[in-house]
């Protein structure tokens, strides 16, 4: 009877003591899934700014350069337009400090531009 008591006994304790540690691998998996979820949205949302960072850089570039084609003292064809996080840069060759100075106020007017720098250089 004592025997079948400790036995009893015995089987009692092992199955508290893997239930103990089952729910304790169990938090520390869940801990881990919730640790590895807000990492992978932290870079999803890094990603999705930086794609529409790129895309507004983009509409921004293509309206620079439409107000150039539209311009008839800027020639669009010999300025080339590099936008970063809505810093322009225009780079190219020009006839004259008129159509330089016009390029850089129709750049200016695009909404999105933050500042706007002129690399144009004055030839035939």
């Amino acid at each position: 009877m004592y025997a079948r008591k400790t036995f009893t006994f015995l089987i009692l304790l092992l199955f508290v003591i893997s239930l103990s540690y089952g729910c304790k691998t169990t938090k520390n998996t869940g801990e881990a899934i919730k640790e590895g979820t807000t990492e992978a949205a932290e870079e999803v949302g890094e990603a999705a700014k930086s794609a529409g960072r790129e895309i507004e850089d983009g509409s921004i570039t293509a309206s620079i350069k439409m107000k150039f084609a539209n311009d008839e003292l800027v020639s669009a064809s010999n300025i080339d337009v590099d936008t970063n996080r809505g810093d322009v840069t225009l780079n190219g060759t020009v006839s004259s400090q008129l159509e330089a100075d016009r390029a850089v106020e129709l750049a200016k007017s695009v909404a999105g531009v933050k500042t706007v720098r002129s690399n144009l250089v004055i030839g035939s």
